[in-house]
């Protein structure tokens, strides 16, 4: 028995040694996207610890939010702690690992100016008792 086992990790070992150097065969300029290893690594490997990374961060942003708060440093405690592991497990293409995460660009706050018209006595007297 013991010796029927190592007989079959031997041949599987002989056989996956066969098939890694075919998929380096093809020239860079006919495949599609990157490297075969470098994609199952990521696949394997980085997007499984980008996604407990990005639950461990979730749960230290709200660990974290009580200190946050008053330091008005919410919004960069979430991008660390919450956007970048996100956007590198479920954003980032298959096998990139060059590229940086860019925050989204916040859109201007519109200021709200009140009616300017014939209310305004009435919009002025509605905004005190609100």
């Amino acid at each position: 028995m013991k010796k029927t086992i190592i007989n079959v990790t031997f041949l599987s070992l002989i056989i996956l040694f066969q098939l890694v150097p075919q998929c380096f065969a093809t020239p860079p300029k006919y495949r599609a996207g990157h490297e075969p290893v470098e994609m199952m690594a990521d696949g394997v490997l980085a997007r499984p610890l980008g996604l407990v990374s990005t639950i461990i961060g979730s749960a230290f942003f709200v660990v974290t939010l009580p200190f946050t708060v008053p330091s008005n440093s919410v919004g960069a405690a979430k991008q660390q702690l919450i956007d970048y592991p996100a956007w590198f497990t479920f954003k980032r293409p298959l096998g990139e690992f060059g590229t940086r995460y860019e925050a989204p660009k916040p859109s201007p706050i519109k200021k709200v100016v009140p009616h300017q018209g014939k209310n305004l006595k009435k919009t002025r007297e509605k905004a005190k008792k609100d």
